[in-house]
């Protein structure tokens, strides 16, 4: 079907399927590149067209989206999720608090044809508590697609690897063993109970008390996910442990390091308690310390040139190491926030939820060290 003659559906469709060509072996990235930008202009012209059309008749309905504004009367005003008074609508609805005629105009707009979407701002924000929390969410490979996808895992050569051959005689084909996996999502919720007295706090206060409480607490349960994924999918052979009770040696990392493959940006996560009993002080077999402190925005340090980040979701006395980029992690319900009072108790509960999953494609991109305990 030709992009011009694509529906939203039929866009959103493609678009899952680019996500697992992306990862196939020889896929053109180039092609598929330029694919996904005609796909995201062929969605704008479908979004602007739609909002085209409920303009029209919402002015033909008498629906507050034309409003004369102070100083600039009769500008014609459009909304959707990153509008901020879409966003002070939002909150308002929360909180069963008045709004403005453009706060409502901007609420009835938005959610003409959805649910009450979570402010653009607001969800920037969450995800942003919630990298700056746990690095490794941070730095895996998301994809918010908002449906399920199938994913590329690649598990071996079995023929065709590099190899010396003799003049003018060819390589084995190369045969790879590929793996699909289906990313249909977990669910991840949160709600927070808040008291009628309570919701006298100001609109401000409240998105910024649920956008902590809300990225604490999914952020946590995300990072748990992803890391207990990666002990899923890594490689058996790419777990190890430390020769002497609650010792760690150079020797031991450096091997770590050595059995990495398809690792192209290798960062080292751990407890803080962790990374600071065991690397910190570490010193290579003439005594010279191998940790560097790092001037760079998250990372604790460096050793053998891979960032050291602190993430409590990894298990105490023990480290991972590989490419986060190596994790798809798949959204199929972005966060998002509902609400439901119970007039009995005189309580308003928020709730967070979520639905996503992930896969470690490469299995031996990651590998894991664990300090023996005497």
């Amino acid at each position: 079907m030709k992009i011009e003659n694509m529906t939203m559906a039929d866009i959103e469709a493609r678009m899952a399927q680019i996500a697992t060509e992306m990862d196939a072996e020889g896929a053109d990235l180039d092609a598929l590149t330029e694919e996904v930008r005609k796909l995201n202009a062929r969605k704008d012209e479908l979004r602007k067209a739609e909002k085209r059309s409920e303009l029209r008749k919402a002015v033909a309905g008498g629906a507050g989206v034309v409003l004369d504004m102070p100083g600039n009367q009769g500008e014609e005003r459009t909304y959707d999720a990153s509008s901020p008074e879409y966003r002070s609508a939002f909150f308002k609805d929360l909180m069963g608090a008045e709004m403005t005629q453009e706060e409502r105009a901007a609420f009835v707009h938005t959610t003409a044809n959805t649910a009450a979407v979570l402010p653009t701002t607001t969800l920037n924000n969450i995800w942003d508590l919630v990298s700056t929390q746990h690095s490794i969410m941070g730095d895996i490979t998301i994809y918010r697609t908002g449906t399920v996808i199938e994913v590329i895992k690649h598990t071996a050569i079995t023929a065709g690897a590099a190899k010396s051959v003799s003049e003018n005689a060819a390589n084995d084909d190369e045969n790879n063993t590929f793996v699909k996996v289906v990313l249909s999502g977990k669910d991840f919720s949160k709600h927070v109970d808040i008291t009628y007295a309570m919701e006298r706090m100001s609109v401000e206060a409240l998105e910024e008390y649920l956008t902590n409480e809300i990225a604490d607490q999914l952020g946590a349960a995300m990072a748990d996910d992803v890391v207990a994924q990666i002990n899923t999918d890594m490689a058996s052979g790419n777990k190890i442990s430390s020769a002497k009770a609650d010792t760690l040696t150079f020797a031991e990392v450096a091997k770590a390091f050595g059995l990495l493959e398809r690792a192209d940006n290798v960062v080292v996560y751990g407890k803080r308690s962790t990374i600071y009993s065991y690397l910190v002080g570490m010193v290579d077999a003439n005594g010279r310390p191998v940790f560097q402190p790092s001037a760079q925005a998250g990372a604790a340090g460096v050793i053998l040139g891979a960032a050291i980040k602190i993430e409590d979701s990894v298990a105490a006395n023990e480290l991972l190491i590989g490419d986060a980029k190596k994790v798809a992690y798949n959204m199929v319900q972005d966060i998002m926030i509902e609400s439901d009072r119970d007039i009995k108790k005189h309580v308003t509960t928020h709730s967070g939820y979520a639905r996503g999953s992930g896969a470690l494609i490469a299995p031996k991109a990651f590998a894991k060290i664990t300090v023996t305990q005497g």
